[in-house]
């Protein structure tokens, strides 16, 4: 499962929250929907595990679902 980032627009993984059931960012410490606090210390090491970097050294964007860098558009 993934969500959309409010700030930057990439998609980052995500599961459900136990309490209302809405997709939270596997890195988040709460639920940005209803504030229940997650467990998360496993998952988050996991998640940032699964992040692929821009191959561009002068670009900060990370590898999305479909292949290309979020920031600027290219393949790695």
């Amino acid at each position: 499962m993934s969500v959309t980032c409010e700030e930057c627009g990439a998609t980052v993984p995500s599961d459900k929250c136990p309490s209302c059931r809405e997709d939270a960012p596997l890195w988040a410490k709460y639920c940005p929907h209803c504030g229940f606090k997650l467990a998360r210390e496993v998952t988050a090491a996991k998640a940032k595990r699964k992040r692929q970097l821009c191959s561009d050294e002068s670009c900060i964007g990370i590898i999305g679902p479909d292949g290309l860098c979020t920031d600027c558009g290219k393949r790695p």
